[in-house]
């Protein structure tokens, strides 16, 4: 068996460990769904059922990425990329990273965020792992850019050999 060592490999190795992270958030979703529904509180019920059906468009969206990367991703076809960024800037940044950047602590006292992460703080525990997984895919994202998006050695487009 050998070892691949290029840049789609690797980004395909940091999509993969983004994409498995959104697993437990997603299916903590789902299951919100399927609690106690009884009692008298139908908005309640109706929101439980909507982070629900949110969770399972996450999960669905989860594995759409999983098998755009490994099945085409890791062999540089472009579209894949394409499918990709559409993939990182929806998925991370509007289910989970834009309703952080709401919150006023975060961009006026970093340095204090990180220190209340450093003391266990919940808030900004969160925060910092939700910036951290932005930033991995992020990477992962631009790391093959040059692979994907290069002029391929060959013949010109109408050349005869």
């Amino acid at each position: 068996m050998r070892i691949r060592h290029d840049v789609a490999f690797i980004s395909s190795v940091l999509f993969t460990i983004a994409l498995v992270w959104f697993i437990r958030p997603a299916w903590w979703n789902v299951l919100a769904g399927y609690g106690d529904m009884r009692g008298p509180d139908l908005w309640r019920r109706e929101a439980l059922r909507s982070v629900s059906n949110v969770g399972k468009l996450m999960l669905a969206l989860i594995i759409i990425g999983l098998i755009v990367t490994w099945a085409g991703y890791l062999h540089k076809v472009r579209w894949t990329w394409f499918v990709m960024f559409i993939l990182v800037s929806g998925l991370t940044s509007q289910t989970d990273l834009l309703p952080l950047f709401t919150h006023p602590k975060v961009f006026l006292d970093l340095p204090g965020l990180l220190v209340d992460a450093w003391k266990g703080e919940h808030f900004a525990r969160i925060v910092l792992e939700e910036i951290s997984i932005f930033l991995l895919m992020v990477i992962a994202l631009l790391l093959p850019a040059k692979s994907f998006f290069s002029r391929r050695a060959g013949p010109a487009v109408g050349s005869s050999l």
